[in-house]
């Protein structure tokens, strides 16, 4: 009998490249005896693959929140002339009454009114129930349903004398509800285990087949998904009512992720700090590193050019600081004129994107900083560096230090996530945005080749010890297998 895994995502596998889809793409690969169903959510149906999908993925189901004026349209198997038929029964029934004692204890949630989580789990579980046989659109749509949301703001906030929530904050935590919870739409398919690749709106149906089906919940902890959100609303300048419902709403998500799971296996150490802040019981917490194909991960020669290259691969984004190896490069500059900073990924900020381009004008780097886009031979990219650095604010456990390290290359890297539990004495571990100190270390490996050769070297060996795709694998596999006898154990 064959394990039958459904895996849940989002924003990542297998329409998206980045570290998480790696990890996945990695695991559906290798565990050649387990059968995946794979059900990412995504931002509109008109994504394409970017990865190959192997004979072991028996059905893939995506979940996409935005792109189309009727939710079902692209997640259920659904006729047209079904879907009409509930709209019209939806219209013509009180039904819709049973929706908001569960939207209301969802609200007490999201402002902290109450915390029970087993309570929540099964109003969500109605909620599914619910929606496989009513329209999710006019459900909404509903006057009493309005009615009682604005209720609940009026008595929630009537002793407010400031920043009472406007209109707009209503109408805007309404549409956060509406968007996100299509992630419980899709009529679940039978698996011994659910796997969430976060502890976010893709964890949701694994709780709904834990209730269903009895199913098995495992959580994976890349980046830690409530800090990365906590660190993108500092940013944003949506009014404080909207933020306030918006990060209450992700916080209530993650707490019943950690709450249901069966089994949290962060990829570090690190991430189980923020796990246990937010309600993980210690005992269901068990680390399972990335890890690299250190036959691809490797020193190779390739033709690089004379200048001393100090290289990065990530997105141009602003988690990822691009901004630091500017500012780095810039002193650098200043004790080895030729110093060449190359970064190579993808740019999905524009509006970063162009902020980084003004800096490189503004510090006259035309010359040192090159951007070089994408490139699908990483392994190259490392292979040209005589410095690999990482400048992110924000990690769970990057796959470009392991795979730089792999490849015999000094890492200069900053404190954040996992990474000094790989990194630290096999390379340098930075305090975020401290390009100071970027530039000091880079510049010592620079002018010490002989060091960074025995440095790379060891970094290697750390590699090989524990971080290889075959531990990674290995570790899932006992996972899955001791998780499918408790199931049927019972």
């Amino acid at each position: 009998m064959r394990i039958r895994v459904c895996w849940t995502g989002e924003g990542t596998y297998p329409y998206a490249t980045g570290g998480v889809s790696t990890w996945a793409d990695l695991l559906v690969h290798n565990l050649k005896n387990i059968d995946f169903i794979i059900m990412p959510i995504q931002m509109t149906p008109f994504e394409t693959l970017k990865f190959s999908l192997p004979e072991n993925v028996i059905d893939l189901i995506a979940v996409p929140l935005w792109g189309s004026e009727e939710p079902v349209e692209y997640i259920k198997k659904m006729s047209f002339a079904k879907i009409y038929a509930n709209k019209v029964k939806t219209n013509n029934s009180q039904h819709a009454k049973k929706f908001i004692p569960i939207l209301i204890n969802l609200l007490e949630h999201i402002y902290r009114l109450k915390d029970n989580m087993d309570e929540l789990g099964e109003d969500l579980y109605q909620f599914y129930e619910y929606f496989q046989k009513y329209d999710y659109y006019e459900t909404f749509k509903k006057e009493e349903v309005w009615y009682a949301y604005r209720d609940f703001y009026i008595d929630k906030f009537k002793d407010e004398k400031e920043n009472i929530p406007t209109l707009f904050d209503m109408i805007e935590g309404l549409r956060y509800l509406f968007r996100f919870f299509i992630s419980l739409l899709p009529t679940l398919p039978y698996a011994d285990i659910y796997h969430s690749s976060a502890a976010a709106f893709c964890g949701l149906p694994c709780i709904i087949a834990k209730k269903k089906f009895k199913s098995k919940f495992l959580l994976t902890e890349h980046g830690v998904y409530i800090r990365e959100q906590y660190l993108a609303a500092s940013r944003n300048q949506m009014p404080y009512r909207t933020k306030e419902f918006l990060m209450g709403l992700i916080t209530t998500v993650s707490k019943l992720n950690y709450h249901f799971a069966d089994e949290i296996a962060p990829v570090c150490d690190y991430n189980s700090r923020w796990e246990l802040v937010w309600g993980a019981k210690k005992e269901k917490i068990k680390t399972i590193y990335n890890g690299v194909d250190v036959d691809r991960f490797r020193a190779i020669e390739v033709e690089k050019n004379s200048r001393p290259t100090v290289v990065m691969v990530a997105r141009i984004d602003p988690l990822k600081d691009i901004e630091t190896f500017i500012y780095a490069a810039n002193l650098v500059k200043k004790e080895i004129d030729n110093v060449l900073f190359k970064l190579y990924g993808p740019v999905v900020n524009k509006e970063y994107y162009e902020r980084c381009q003004n800096l490189i004008k503004e510090l006259n780097l035309e010359e040192n900083v090159i951007f070089a886009g994408k490139t699908n031979k990483v392994e190259l990219a490392y292979n040209e560096a005589d410095v690999v650095m990482l400048t992110s604010i924000s990690e769970a456990f990057p796959f470009v230090v392991l795979e730089a390290m792999a490849c015999e290359k000094v890492v200069i890297a900053t404190d954040v996530g996992g990474t000094k539990e790989v990194l630290e004495g096999y390379g340098y571990v930075i305090k975020p945005k401290d390009y100071n100190e970027f530039a000091k270390k880079t510049i010592y490996i620079l002018k010490n080749p002989q060091i960074a050769k025995e440095m790379g070297k060891d970094a290697r060996e750390r590699v090989l010890i524990g971080f290889t795709i075959e531990d990674m694998i290995e570790n899932y596999e006992r996972t899955y297998k001791r998780l499918y006898k408790e199931l049927k154990n019972g």
